[in-house]
């Protein structure tokens, strides 16, 4: 490990065996290993016979701010440095890049051992398309945020990955089934631990799923489907006519579930166009009278 460098070291989510021997070598040759949580760091470096004679230090959301120039000094006098996170490639949902970008604008050398990481890990096993996707973070802990999150990548066609707690799964999955309609969905759990479980199905299916069961336990990462790629080919006007055709002895909220079980468009385009078109559709009756 070079002096006056930062490495970022990736971590197992899970089984030791994907802990390399690369990563054993940079931490046992660093002078400061900067953890998301020491006693976790101290456990993966006793269960894994790791040989270390660095300082563990603590580094994230909490103490970022204070730490970062104290980390910073210690890199630019020549100190060898290490970050980890608890689990997984660092900078991936921690405050790590706040570092690595301090170190680009000081010059200071950044270097990466890359091993695992959930988010990789869950989208090989998916089934969805990996051609394009989007780590989302974590969904937000209320109802408006969360469901202000989904909305706002309703359109992306890429896949979207995101990681949520056990008690609140249930729940996420029905805001992303109402919102974004029947997408195919994953829910991951527990990678590469021993009761590791990929569970398939569209967000619906999964929301009633989850919904008739205890939490899950453990870490879970969530995938949803992008947008139909043929979606944007859909203009108003053919939306408008198909809205119209389904609203043909429907109710309004069942016309707009057809049409976009049929298009994959997201569910708030379809609503507000079903809107648009029943106002216009009371106004001229009102007009008629």
């Amino acid at each position: 490990m070079t002096a006056g460098t930062l490495t970022l070291v990736a971590t197992p989510i899970g089984n030791l065996g994907d802990f390399s021997p690369r990563a054993a070598e940079v931490l046992g040759r660093a002078e400061i290993i900067a953890c998301e949580d020491t006693r976790v760091t101290r456990k993966l470096l006793n269960l894994t016979g790791t040989s270390i004679s660095a300082r563990l230090v603590p580094y994230h959301d909490h103490n970022g701010a204070k730490m970062r120039p104290w980390l910073l000094e210690q890199l630019a006098s020549g100190k060898a440095v290490a970050l980890v996170s608890d689990a997984g490639t660092p900078l991936i949902s921690d405050p790590g890049y706040k570092l690595v970008a301090a170190c680009r604008e000081q010059e200071i050398p950044v270097l990466s051992v890359p091993g695992p990481s959930a988010v990789l890990a869950a989208l090989a096993v998916s089934g969805l398309p990996t051609d394009q996707f989007m780590f989302a973070g974590f969904l937000a802990a209320t109802t408006s945020a969360r469901r202000s999150q989904i909305t706002e990548l309703a359109a992306l066609k890429a896949t979207t990955i995101w990681f949520e707690t056990p008690s609140r799964l249930a729940q996420s999955l029905a805001e992303m089934a109402d919102i974004l309609g029947p997408r195919k969905a994953v829910v991951a759990r527990e990678l590469t631990k021993l009761h590791e479980d990929v569970i398939r199905g569209d967000c619906h299916e999964l929301a009633e799923h989850f919904a008739g069961a205890k939490p899950p336990k453990g870490e879970i990462v969530l995938l949803v489907a992008g947008a139909a790629r043929d979606a944007d080919k859909i203009d108003e006007a053919t939306l408008e006519a198909m809205i119209r055709a389904e609203m043909d002895g429907q109710r309004l909220r069942d016309a707009v579930r057809a049409v976009v079980e049929a298009t994959g468009l997201p569910r708030n385009r379809v609503y507000r166009t079903a809107l648009k078109i029943d106002s216009a559709d009371n106004a001229d009756g009102q007009e008629d009278r």
